[in-house]
């Protein structure tokens, strides 16, 4: 599904480049300047290829029925604000680009095992709620059509946990492991815009990889027991752009 995701996004944002391009170059007006500060705006969907692993095992020994993985593939709505600064020269556009987004991923999972030593079950859980990126834009203008591509560093919050709980008829314990911090990561991808005045309106695709996060979970019962557990995060957007540019 992760896959499937990047390729649609890719593709789709590869068409509309190519359909611009060429109604551009035959309608559009010879005399558009792409140079200046400019704020604006962004909303659009976002396809999650986060995963998280949650692994129990006693004395090294893997408990495989408890073995719990979320696989992302979920989508979500993402929005936010931007700023940045173009300067043309001929045909060449350079930029910098920043954004702070809201993103909203959430997933979970639970597995349930009977073992020797009673009913165990193990949960996992993933959310991620905002990211931001600071990139440079390098691009190519067609008049009042602009292409181009993108990439830099990006930012974002993260959690996730991991839980083992035992029941053994008498009493209930349990191994709990989580990690929660702002992941710093890279972004790459490309879009275009049409430029009407001082405003332009665009389509862009970012695929945005924020690293990942790992923990170990408490000996609650007895010795030789572990929980393990990591997430990795990763997640494509397709956003609409509206920008207004002060000249």
């Amino acid at each position: 599904m992760k896959k499937i995701a990047l390729t649609v996004s890719t593709a789709f944002a590869a068409l509309a480049l190519a359909s611009a391009a060429h109604a551009a170059d035959m309608t559009a007006p010879a005399t558009y300047d792409w140079t200046g500060f400019y704020l604006g705006a962004n909303a659009g969907i976002a396809w999650n290829n986060s995963g998280v692993d949650n692994n129990f095992d006693v004395d090294g020994d893997g408990i495989n029925d408890l073995t719990n993985k979320i696989e992302g593939d979920q989508t979500a709505f993402t929005a936010g604000g931007l700023v940045g600064y173009n300067y043309q020269i001929d045909q060449i556009v350079l930029g910098v680009e920043a954004d702070f987004n809201y993103l909203g991923f959430s997933d979970n999972n639970s597995r349930s095992a009977v073992t020797q030593f009673g009913d165990l079950t193990a949960k996992s859980s993933f959310e991620a709620d905002w990211f931001g990126t600071i990139r440079g834009r390098l691009g190519y203008a067609i008049d009042n059509v602009l292409i181009y591509g993108t990439g830099g560093l990006a930012y974002g919050h993260m959690s996730a946990d991991g839980k083992v709980t035992l029941d053994d008829g008498i009493d209930t314990y349990s191994w709990k492991g989580s990690t929660d911090s702002t992941n710093w990561g890279w972004t790459v991808g490309g879009g275009m815009e049409y430029g009407i005045d001082n405003w332009s309106l665009g389509l862009e695709y970012l695929y945005v990889d924020l690293g990942s996060g790992e923990w170990n979970g408490n000996n609650a019962l007895f010795d030789g027991s572990n929980l393990k557990g990591s997430a990795d995060y990763a997640f494509s957007t397709v956003r609409a752009t509206a920008k207004y540019r002060f000249q």
